[in-house]
């Protein structure tokens, strides 16, 4: 990604093909529309109009994940209207997994980093647009949450109503003296959440749901599901 100033710096005994936003990549997207159906974005090529591609997701990150697999096909002479049917890729398995659950959505999302916490609080702002967003985030390892605590406060902070779960421990650390309650200082309107009051998310009418997390966050989206 040529747009990440540290990778501009690789250097190696094969091709080195640079992506992204900035018109100094080899490969470029541009003119970036959104709607209902997912993300439309046009492709330069060292600042010549290649193609328009589709994708049915969201997100900048979404864009930038099309454009590597397009430049990787364009150098290996794969047709246009080959790589389009990118199209009809869905996405995997807990990255933004939805539901319909009544009037609200819930999300089942592998993200554990602020940067993924970033992008997928973006994703749902730009799929659903006036909904509220809520986010219910599990950190991953006290390793992690003691070295990205600030960071993951700011990401959170994107979300409209924040709800925390204890952290997600490694049998291969030691805990120390961190706890949730470290990060929810740092995130004065959020709220920690328990297995047994999930129930208060059917405040949320309307609103996005996103289960984030590389632990076993679904066993709280599973908690709440199962609510009689």
């Amino acid at each position: 990604c040529g747009d990440d100033d540290h990778l501009q710096h690789i250097q190696a005994n094969v091709p080195v093909l640079y992506y992204g936003f900035a018109d100094t990549n080899d490969f470029q997207a541009q003119n970036i529309r959104e709607s209902s159906e997912g993300t439309t974005f046009d492709v330069f090529v060292r600042n010549n109009f290649y193609d328009t591609f589709s994708i049915p997701q969201f997100g900048n990150h979404t864009v930038l994940n099309a454009l590597s697999v397009i430049a990787i096909c364009h150098y290996e002479e794969m047709p246009a209207d080959e790589i389009k049917k990118m199209s009809t890729f869905k996405g995997v398995k807990r990255r933004f997994t939805e539901k319909e659950w009544g009037n609200q959505i819930l999300v089942d999302d592998y993200a554990h980093h602020p940067i993924e916490i970033t992008a997928t609080i973006d994703t749902a702002r730009k799929k659903y647009g006036e909904r509220p967003v809520v986010a219910i985030f599990q950190p991953h390892t006290f390793t992690r949450t003691k070295t990205f605590l600030h960071e993951f406060a700011e990401s959170l902070k994107l979300a409209d109503y924040i709800y925390l779960c204890d952290i997600f421990g490694s049998a291969r650390e030691d805990q120390g003296k961190l706890t949730i309650e470290n990060l929810q200082e740092l995130i004065p309107d959020s709220h920690v959440l328990t297995l047994e009051d999930t129930a208060q998310l059917q405040n949320f009418n309307d609103g996005v749901l996103l289960f984030m997390g590389a632990g076993d966050i679904q066993k709280f989206q599973n908690a709440y599901e199962n609510i009689k």
